[in-house]
């Protein structure tokens, strides 16, 4: 099984070049634009996140807050993407586990992914852990 990743990204072409790059290093890429995160955490175990810093309506770093300030997201790695020129203060500032400046080679985006990709719990049908635990 392929390992599983979210992009929330706003820009169709970047989601689609990541997305494909990604699944030649075994990984498959969940996108989205940032209306269903929430749909799509409960229903995929994600090993990392890949967020926008500038997103049409808001900013990655708040979202960054949100996922790392609940006790179901907050162990997921999330790497923050921004061509902002203090991208590594906001990440720091948000909880991000990593930061990637754009523009970017596609290459390090892979060299991060494989650093902070943290294999997450199986996930079944109902929502619930392989192990028998709940997900509240």
């Amino acid at each position: 099984m392929k390992k599983q990743i979210l992009y929330v990204e706003d820009d169709g072409d970047m989601l689609e070049v990541v997305a494909e790059f990604m699944q030649f290093e075994d990984y498959h890429v969940i996108t989205d634009g940032g209306k269903s995160i929430d749909k799509k955490i409960k229903q995929h175990a994600f090993g990392l996140i890949l967020l926008d810093e500038n997103l049409n309506w808001g900013w990655g770093s708040d979202l960054c807050r949100v996922l790392k300030s609940d006790e179901k997201t907050a162990n997921i790695p999330v790497v923050l993407i921004s061509a902002i020129r203090n991208i590594d203060e906001i990440a720091e500032q948000c909880g991000a586990d990593a930061y990637i400046r754009k523009p970017f080679d596609i290459y390090d985006v892979i060299d991060v992914v494989n650093e902070h990709y943290l294999d997450p719990p199986t996930i079944t049908q109902a929502g619930q852990p392989a192990s028998g635990t709940t997900i509240d």
